[in-house]
């Protein structure tokens, strides 16, 4: 399991930007969650203006909705990065329940998307595969474990 979380935190993190038939569902109706969407949510001490933007939408007949977020306005320590840091992440598949615990308030309705195709690419072929997965934790923790695994500790995770 940790190992799995490490090959997709680092495939996320090295790519700046489930096994059931998947349907992409950019519009997706009446649906709280859409593409495009800039979102708070309950964010990281020090990282207040942080948000997520909704970047894909994918159906699957197992798990349900999975919410592709990018993440903006973070201070994670990376030891990869230039200045040990990385503000932002192109690319992490949520379970729908997750993002609804996580959001706070719609920012804006339809934001320019950031370049997250490479990361989902790398996610999908993993997770086609069955060597990946989704976030079934908050945007908070998710982030907290990825922070922890880039700089080779090891944490517990929910399952």
């Amino acid at each position: 399991m940790i190992l799995l979380l490490v090959q997709m935190c680092l495939s996320i993190m090295l790519a700046p930007s489930v096994m059931a038939n998947v349907q992409n569902q950019k519009n997706a109706g009446d649906a709280k969650f859409q593409v495009g969407q800039k979102w708070s949510y309950h964010n990281r001490p020090g990282e207040e203006q942080s948000y997520f933007i909704v970047v894909k939408i994918d159906n699957d007949l197992k798990l349900g909705k999975i919410i592709h977020i990018a993440v903006r306005g973070l201070k994670m320590k990376n030891p990869r990065s230039p200045d040990g840091f990385s503000n932002d992440v192109n690319h992490m598949p949520f379970a729908e329940e997750a993002i609804e615990k996580s959001a706070v308030k719609l920012l804006k309705e339809k934001v320019e998307l950031p370049g997250f195709e490479e990361g989902y690419r790398i996610w999908r072929e993993a997770f086609d595969g069955g060597r990946a997965g989704i976030y079934t934790i908050t945007v908070a923790e998710a982030v907290t474990a990825m922070e922890s695994i880039l700089n080779g500790k090891t944490m517990a995770t929910p399952e």
